[in-house]
């Protein structure tokens, strides 16, 4: 679905990414680990077409459509294609219902029609978003703000979304919530997941495929079970928490 080969990026004359190769599969969740300031960020913006990139393919093609260069794409275009992004701190508008957070998010994806009812795939995966409906979001427990965040970007059915470090500050009952929301959104929608996210315990429930970023370099790809061999492993760990890439 999303190919990235050879991808390098620089800040002036700053090199940032090296060399960077990465694959998110149909139907799937990929995950990007690593620590603060090894690039992260700066691919993700890379892929939605926030930064350019100095030299590299990136190849979006989705089932059953040709293939499309995203290289010379700007961002708004490569939205449409059906990417999208729920950057971190479950960007909402605090002071509207939660309803009103959801239509806004459904009108902007459909600017010539006036949508007037939810979709059934808001009511299938966020069955508590619509008991608390007409609730002011602000007021809203973390958790559940990050699920209307969620439920924002998917509402219009994307066919990949990019979450910027989905667990964090999520109680261990809220992050069971998301798990599950991902392996629906995977499974029964047909909408697939990359992700960055340093907690290894949330990661290596949901993701299928990871690649481990260290000073803009990829330095591993694979499975959780590799992840966590490598992760924990005396050269790389150094004595650092196993439950986190930090």
């Amino acid at each position: 679905m999303l190919q990235l080969r050879e991808i390098n990026q620089a800040y002036d004359d700053h090199h940032t990414l090296w060399d960077i190769n990465l694959e998110v599969s149909q139907n799937s969740c990929s995950a990007i680990v690593g620590q603060q300031g090894t690039g992260k960020t700066t691919l993700f913006h890379c892929i939605l077409g926030f930064l350019p990139i100095m030299s590299g393919e990136m190849t979006w093609q989705p089932k059953n459509t040709l293939p499309c260069s995203l290289i010379s794409l700007p961002s708004q275009h490569r939205s449409q294609l059906g990417i999208t992004y729920v950057p971190q701190g479950s960007p909402i508008f605090s002071q509207l219902s939660v309803e009103e957070n959801l239509l806004i998010a459904l009108k902007a994806g459909h600017p010539r029609s006036l949508p007037v009812t939810l979709p059934r795939l808001i009511s299938e995966l966020f069955p508590i978003l619509l008991s608390k409906r007409h609730q002011r979001s602000g007021v809203l427990a973390k958790g559940l703000q990050y699920q209307l965040a969620l439920a924002r970007a998917v509402i219009t059915h994307p066919k990949l979304i990019l979450l910027d470090e989905p667990s964090e500050g999520l109680t261990a009952s809220e992050a069971d919530h998301l798990v599950a929301i991902i392996a629906a959104l995977t499974k029964d929608y047909n909408i697939s997941v990359l992700l960055m996210d340093n907690n290894l315990a949330f990661v290596t429930r949901v993701a299928d495929k990871f690649t481990l970023l260290h000073h803009g370099r990829s330095v591993m790809s694979g499975t959780a079970a590799d992840l966590m061999r490598f992760s924990g492993s005396e050269k790389w760990s150094n004595g650092s928490s196993p439950t986190r890439v930090m």
